[in-house]
């Protein structure tokens, strides 16, 4: 497995366009978020589910 400590990236515009640069930073930063924050969301409510079938099991309520 290759584990990566610091990662540097470093962009050259041509001319004097940041704002072209920021509003795509801006746009894929987004959409990075937010696929992040689905991920969570769904990891948490598989968790949710997980811990309510072990509730289920603890009680002997598991109809298998």
């Amino acid at each position: 497995m290759l584990t990566i400590h610091d990662l540097q990236v470093h962009f050259d515009v041509a001319g004097d366009d940041d704002a072209t640069f920021s509003r795509l930073f801006a746009e894929y930063i987004g959409r990075w978020s937010q696929a992040r924050d689905m991920g969570q969301a769904r990891r948490r409510q598989m968790e949710r589910e997980r811990s309510l079938g072990d509730q289920e099991a603890a009680a002997g309520e598991v109809g298998w």
